[in-house]
């Protein structure tokens, strides 16, 4: 490391800091006085000795050209879905404003900056944390490569989380919903609304799936479509492979289900289009389940809300948090006390019952009103503060 004086053409002062990456290239930067030369010299080499040096050059990369190797680096190992947002969010969102841009040259107001104007134009704010999170590893990423030093995503403030109020229905609608759908989709309406099944878990199930002997299904892969293609893949994690007890009732209506449709075969789909292929969730919930809402005096009602359908009327029969989390196949407990703990209105009116009966019961008999016995009540102690008041 050296620092050169030199003067320019036109008479003025310049010192050049001549440093060396560890690889050997040179690399220089230029100040108008020495002290400020010196400054970065001795930043540079604490910088190197603390083994936090970054090249001055490396954060020259632009967003867009970034974005590209990082995408390329990654998309292999996401779900086809999830790399489908991280495209669409770059492309649409991040591209346009920062793509121009060097990594080393974007600041958190630039990110914040975008981050208001989805909120101004009204998206979501589960949307809008779906693209910050794409940058969010984007930038994640680049500070491990040592391209910049810190990511400009760290202090940027993200839209509050709404929680919306889900839509269920009660067990009345849905019997009601799965007679709406007829026969052959009857039993996909009760794998979602009784076994809390995934669209995706439901409609990629096999004959070798269900024991009716056993009263057992097996969750092994689910399905999904992206760019209007359909793939089977396994499930998010590995607590999405399960093996559920299936109710009684629902057994009885599979094993019909099986007969009259004729499906031979341990690799038949229990459920097909008309020539065997798997079903589009996007021409089920249109073509079948829209119409038979409106049928069944539940509309709005989507597939997933017969998932959440399932878990409020498991908590609301008591089952505990861990058999709810293992059912819905999450890894983790408070997710669905998150997600899916949607207290219904008989569960709210059987929780006032049993208060009620904690503390009114107590205070009759059956020969008294229950305004004699609160006034035969002993009244409790009073207690004054220091200015002679009653508290």
């Amino acid at each position: 490391m050296s620092i050169h004086r030199r003067t320019t053409k036109n008479g003025q002062v310049r010192y050049d800091v001549r440093l060396y990456r560890p690889d050997g290239r040179e690399y220089s930067k230029t100040f108008r006085t020495r002290r400020a030369a010196e400054r970065f010299q001795a930043t540079e080499q604490a910088d190197r000795a603390r083994g936090t040096w970054l090249d001055p050059q490396a954060g020259s990369i632009t967003f867009a050209e970034w974005a590209d190797e990082w995408f390329a680096a990654n998309s292999h190992s996401w779900r086809p879905r999830t790399a489908e947002k991280h495209e669409m969010a770059l492309r649409v969102h991040w591209k346009p404003r920062l793509g121009h841009l060097t990594l080393s040259a974007i600041r958190p107001r630039q990110i914040q900056s975008i981050v208001n104007d989805l909120v101004t134009h009204c998206y979501s704010s589960a949307s809008i944390q779906t693209y910050l999170g794409t940058v969010t590893g984007l930038f994640s990423a680049a500070v491990d490569a040592d391209l910049i030093g810190r990511s400009p995503c760290r202090s940027v403030k993200r839209p509050p989380l709404r929680s919306d109020e889900k839509l269920v229905i009660t067990p009345t609608q849905l019997h009601r919903l799965a007679d709406a759908v007829g026969p052959r989709w009857r039993c996909l309406i009760y794998l979602g609304g009784v076994m809390g099944l995934r669209f995706g878990e439901a409609a990629s199930l096999q004959r070798r799936d269900v024991d009716l002997d056993a009263g057992e299904l097996s969750i092994r892969r689910t399905v999904t479509e992206t760019a209007g293609r359909i793939s089977f893949g396994q499930p998010k994690t590995q607590a999405g492979f399960r093996t559920l007890a299936i109710p009684q009732p629902l057994v009885t209506e599979l094993a019909a289900h099986i007969e009259r449709f004729r499906i031979k075969g341990p690799d038949a789909l229990l459920f097909a289009d008309s020539r065997g292929r798997p079903i589009r969730r996007s021409n089920f919930a249109n073509r079948v389940l829209a119409p038979a809402t409106l049928e069944a005096g539940c509309r709005g009602l989507t597939f997933h809300g017969l998932r959440h359908t399932a878990a409020t009327q498991w908590i609301a029969d008591g089952i505990d948090a861990r058999t709810v989390q293992f059912h819905l196949g999450h890894a983790d407990p408070r997710l669905v006390l998150k997600l899916y703990a949607h207290a219904s209105h008989n569960a709210d009116r059987a929780a006032a019952e049993t208060t009620a009966a904690s503390i009114w019961n107590d205070l009759t008999t059956p020969t008294e009103s229950p305004h004699e016995g609160l006034s035969r009540r002993r009244e409790p102690h009073r207690v004054r503060d220091g200015y002679g008041m009653e508290l």
